[in-house]
């Protein structure tokens, strides 16, 4: 059983928006690896609280980083040198047993072809899901974070009854219900879960990609440092057809 933390970057607004990109992004870790995991996750945490004074119960955001609120407030710490931090973040999730990928949604270009951001984005992400859980003959659990928990369910049980796909080279539509997904989604809070946080900075990291929407002073390489030197933990299949940058899954 594969345990799928969510949680976005951007909104999903069209007009007026500061946003020109809807991000999700989902971290998968398996029921076997997820003890080990958090433990690590844990232990990541208090070296952060002795080398910078973070607090290891405080949550962090992506965007704490980039203005030096939350966790850093009264902690002096330079937007470059927090940067270097989340740096680390990502390398150091580069070393965990976990998979993850993101859907990166160009909100003016989907809604040209009649996509809703959040719903284009969640369903190419259970799409994923299901192959991969297919392919590793196995299920999973989802668990996004607060806030959207009614849109999310509603779509996952109409996606479990009846989907259908385009076929990528042409011919029908074929049927693909979303049954490796159990049970309705449970929502977490981002601070009682450091799963959803490293979603939260997947997602953001995915956003300011080169390759999506670039941000200044924001790293565009964070996104990359997933390759770790022991193996890239982005799930390189979810656009192995579309092309792309590596575990995103960009549309249109």
């Amino acid at each position: 059983m594969y345990l799928i933390y969510f949680d976005e970057s951007g909104d999903t607004g069209t007009f007026n928006s500061p946003t020109a990109w809807f991000v999700l992004n989902a971290v998968l870790v398996h029921e076997q690896a997820w003890l080990e995991s958090l433990d690590a996750l844990r232990a990541f945490r208090r070296d952060l609280r002795t080398k910078y004074g973070i607090p290891v119960q405080n949550e962090i955001k992506a965007l704490d980083f980039r203005y030096g609120r939350g966790p850093f407030k009264g902690l002096h710490i330079p937007r470059s040198q927090r940067f270097e931090i989340y740096r680390q973040f990502m390398e150091f999730e580069a070393t965990l047993n976990v998979r993850t990928f993101s859907v990166a949604i160009d909100k003016a270009g989907a809604s040209a072809r009649g996509w809703e951001p959040r719903t284009a984005a969640w369903q190419f992400a259970m799409e994923r899901v299901q192959h991969y859980c297919e392919r590793n003959d196995d299920f999973a659990t989802v668990y996004p974070d607060e806030g959207h928990g009614f849109f999310i369910r509603a779509l996952m049980r109409q996606m479990r009854r009846f989907h259908y796909i385009p076929a990528h080279f042409g011919g029908p539509a074929r049927s693909l219900k979303i049954e490796r997904v159990l049970e309705d989604p449970n929502e977490r809070q981002s601070q009682e879960s450091y799963f959803v946080q490293m979603a939260d900075l997947n997602a953001y990291a995915t956003h300011r990609h080169a390759a999506i929407a670039p941000g200044k002073h924001v790293p565009s390489t964070l996104w990359d440092k997933l390759a770790g030197p022991h193996g890239d933990v982005r799930l390189l299949e979810v656009n192995g057809l579309s092309g792309g940058p590596t575990g995103i899954k960009r549309f249109p």
